[in-house]
């Protein structure tokens, strides 16, 4: 088996926001949650068409990998591709999800649906203020929030047997106080079977305001941090480290090739 892996997985269906501002009905101090929400349901669709470098630092118990990769991000879909390990090509031009053999541990979700998906179905996801404070200089809200197992649809473990996990998760959201706009979510599982083989995993994930060439500045991922321990007689664990960079506006490329002239 390949190893455990952490995804989020999310359809591409046209998302209702109405109900957002319900979210903040019984607690007015939940307004943000509801801009938040708003914004996360219609996150991938306002995206432009782009082009990043994604490079992942895979720390293990014994080694340290780097894997480098282009996303495509386009209609609203990531694709990746130029896939290196330690500045080898892999076999496959891309990835697929599935980590290469000598890679243990994988994570994917981060170009939208750690976002949207808390918003997918409402009243889901149990949402908490718990204080205010800064992140990189920026006022923001932060906000605990719960999924139970019965209504975690997406946010999936493979075990180290290869078995698909959708545990109950908990999280925090820091949400900039001006806007709703997130600037970091972190999420992990609670209460995995001991025949998981895994003790504990958690996602961080930094977003920023990022420039992607003359198409604008846009909210993206910038570094996201995914690590899981094994349980045993010793506790392993492996952390993927991925950080985002060279953002810039994807367009296609023609040429133009003149008829031979005639005779």
């Amino acid at each position: 088996h390949p190893g455990p892996s952490v995804a989020i997985e999310s359809g591409d269906a046209v998302m209702d926001t109405s109900y957002c501002p319900a979210i903040s009905t019984s607690d007015a101090r939940l307004a943000l949650v509801s801009k938040f929400c708003e914004f996360a349901l219609t996150y991938r669709r306002e995206l432009p068409d782009f082009i990043a470098q994604q490079t992942t630092t895979v720390h293990e118990a014994f080694s340290t990998n780097v894997i480098t990769a282009q996303v495509t991000f386009r209609k609203g879909q990531e694709h990746y591709s130029h896939v290196t390990i330690n500045g080898k090509p892999t076999p496959s031009s891309s990835i697929t999800g599935t980590p290469p053999k000598n890679i243990r541990f994988n994570s994917t979700g981060e170009f939208g649906p750690l976002l949207l998906d808390l918003f997918t179905s409402p009243g889901v996801t149990d949402f908490k203020f718990r204080k205010e404070s800064t992140l990189r200089g920026i006022p923001v809200a932060i906000y605990e929030f719960h999924i139970s197992t019965g209504k975690n649809t997406f946010w999936t473990l493979r075990d180290i047997k290869g078995r698909t996990l959708t545990p109950e998760f908990r999280g925090q959201l820091w949400l900039e106080q001006q806007t709703g706009r997130p600037l970091r979510e972190e999420l992990e599982p609670v209460n995995l079977p001991a025949s998981s083989g895994l003790a504990s995993a958690k996602t961080v994930t930094d977003y920023t305001m990022t420039s992607v060439g003359d198409a604008g500045a846009f909210l993206l991922p910038a570094k996201s941090e995914s690590s899981v321990c094994i349980s045993g007689s010793q506790v392993t664990c492996a952390t993927n480290v991925l950080v985002f960079h060279d953002y810039r506006k994807f367009a296609a490329t023609a040429r133009i090739v003149a008829p031979d002239p005639q005779p």
